[in-house]
């Protein structure tokens, strides 16, 4: 049974969400604590798998409290509860905060948000893992892409175009942007994918606040790993979203396989980031026993980068059909029955570029049989002759 730990000030408010929330007492272990002090004595006693609490309360406020859980138990999934005239205040909640919610919030979003959030525990069961993922704030963004970026938003010509175009090539940064602008703290009405939609749903003065006073899009020095190069992952992972973009018509679809494509590999940053000796293990056998890596990853952890990078977008509360194609994008069959859609697109994208880059012995190969039965296996002839000129034309689109 998982256990959640609901936090505020005042007791009526936690009578309320108690009686809400009265039908999930079979699924959940449920424990309300009246502000802060008495939530980390909660949490002293046992661990919980997700913390809600509201932003504004006096003494320990939400992103205090969150930043306490954040560094002592990294397991965790942490939601703050804030109005939006709290703008100012629970924008000091962003680094802590794995998602944002609205007040009022309805009880069938806290009950979605909650149950997604247990869900995705089960994607990564290696604690290590698990903890490391958790208390991820931000991820390093390419520095060239992080010095384009602060330098149009202090240009007075640039325009959201602009912004986005850097953003949209930079996976850290559209990570964490899509973490904010899906948030039900924004308002929006449908899951956003778009970056541009994003820059412009949140406002320019916003994006400066969070790239140069907020500091959200902390620029790191690139990790040091043998055999990876977060320029190489980049340029990659901007190739197969161009690629998986153009295998399907609807537009809405398309989008969403352009921002699976980028982030699909960010397991991999990720990895180099917080656990650099396991990535570098893993590259190792990779190369040594001509492996792809991810097959490595598997055979060395029992999971792979596909499903760390799916737990990390997840717990952002980014939308689930890129949570879903990030998680799945080696092995789309894991997927019940579907149409062809998003994921597909991210995997024959991938495996198109591998058999374009990587030598014999290491390509993907695409399951054909599998294709057959989404009905498009006359349609990847085509497609692997559009590769190579995507390739060429899509790396020239990379330079800022």
């Amino acid at each position: 049974m998982k256990r959640i730990l609901f936090v505020d000030d005042e007791s009526m408010i936690l009578e309320g969400l108690q009686n809400l929330l009265r039908r999930k007492r079979n699924k959940w272990e449920m424990v309300f604590a009246l502000g802060g002090e008495k939530a980390l004595e909660a949490l002293e006693t046992a661990p919980f798998d997700v913390i809600v609490t509201d932003m504004r309360m006096p003494g320990m406020d939400g992103a205090t409290l969150l930043k306490e859980v954040q560094l002592k138990y990294k397991k965790t999934v942490r939601i703050v509860l804030s109005g939006y005239s709290e703008m100012e205040a629970a924008l000091r909640a962003v680094p802590v905060a794995h998602q944002f919610l609205s007040k009022p919030c309805k009880a069938e979003l806290l009950d979605q948000v909650i149950e997604r959030a247990c869900h995705l525990q089960d994607l990564v069961d290696d604690e290590t893992l698990v903890k490391t993922i958790g208390k991820i704030e931000t991820l390093p963004p390419l520095p060239r892409m992080y010095t384009a970026l602060t330098k149009a938003l202090v240009d007075p010509n640039a325009g959201a175009d602009e912004i986005a175009r850097i953003l949209e090539r930079d996976m850290a940064m559209s990570a964490k942007l899509l973490q904010l602008v899906n948030s039900s703290f924004f308002a929006s009405a449908m899951p956003i994918t778009n970056i541009k939609f994003a820059v412009v749903r949140l406002g320019f003065q916003m994006i400066k606040n969070l790239a140069m006073s907020l500091d959200v899009f902390k620029s790191k020095a690139p990790p040091n790993v043998q055999g990876f190069s977060i320029d190489l992952l980049q340029e990659h992972s901007f190739l197969v979203a161009s690629v998986a973009t153009r295998l399907l018509k609807d537009k809405q679809q398309s989008e969403d396989a352009f921002m699976s494509g980028m982030l699909h590999d960010i397991g991999q940053l990720i990895m180099a980031t917080e656990l650099p000796d396991k990535l570098e293990k893993a590259i190792e056998i990779a190369h040594a026993e001509s492996l792809p890596l991810h097959v490595a990853e598997e055979r060395l952890f029992g999971v792979t980068h596909a499903e760390v990078g799916a737990y990390l977008l997840g717990m952002w509360g980014l939308p689930y059909p890129i949570v879903e194609a990030v998680a799945n994008h080696h092995d789309p069959m894991r997927v019940p029955s579907h149409d062809f859609g998003i994921l597909d697109a991210v995997y024959i994208a991938e495996t198109l570029i591998s058999e374009a880059e990587d030598e014999p012995e290491l390509a993907l190969s695409l399951d054909l049989d599998y294709l057959e039965g989404l009905g498009v296996k006359d349609q990847v002839e085509s497609w692997r002759k559009m590769v190579p000129e995507l390739m060429e034309s899509s790396l020239k689109g990379t330079s800022i």
